[in-house]
């Protein structure tokens, strides 16, 4: 068991993903905002379904971005960790993104990005790899000279 442990130790990371400032933590489905300011977008109506996500399977996503001012580069920072066995934190995503390239995965538009509304919805497949249980995501923007754009986090069950 400690040789577990100490194994663990190595990937292991102290989750400090909390905050809320919308409306929305009564719904499981719905994302929370945790950006320090909307002058430079929002997410609305934006969810992840089914409630419990099963490894192997499509998972939903959905929302609206409404950009405030022009995007010409930005970065998407993803965390995803896992509860483990609430005695700590494992984090198995800590990457960034160019956000240009997700922009054209999801809402079919190239850098730089006008302000205005888009809609996006697309479907992912649940990695297997990842372990069931509880796991809190989150997902910050960052433009050109370092400025929070938009900030959510998410709650979730993989089964």
């Amino acid at each position: 068991m400690s040789a577990l442990l100490m194994t663990l130790s190595v990937v292991l990371a102290v989750s400090t993903l909390t905050g809320s400032t919308n409306n929305y933590y009564n719904d499981p489905t719905r994302f929370t905002d945790c950006s320090v300011t909307k002058k430079f977008a929002e997410l609305t109506n934006a969810t992840l379904t089914p409630l419990i996500l099963k490894r192997g399977e499509l998972s939903y996503w959905q929302g609206i971005l409404q950009t405030k001012r022009t995007i010409q580069w930005a970065v998407l920072h993803a965390i995803l960790t896992h509860n483990f066995k609430n005695y700590t934190n494992i984090t198995f995503i800590d990457e960034k993104f160019n956000l240009c390239d997700f922009f054209v995965d999801v809402i079919q538009k190239h850098c730089p990005l006008q302000p205005g509304i888009y809609h996006w919805k697309f479907n992912a497949t649940v990695p297997k790899l990842l372990w069931p249980g509880q796991y809190h995501g989150k997902a910050t923007v960052y433009n050109e000279k370092g400025d929070e754009i938009i900030c959510i986090t998410k709650q979730c069950t993989i089964d």
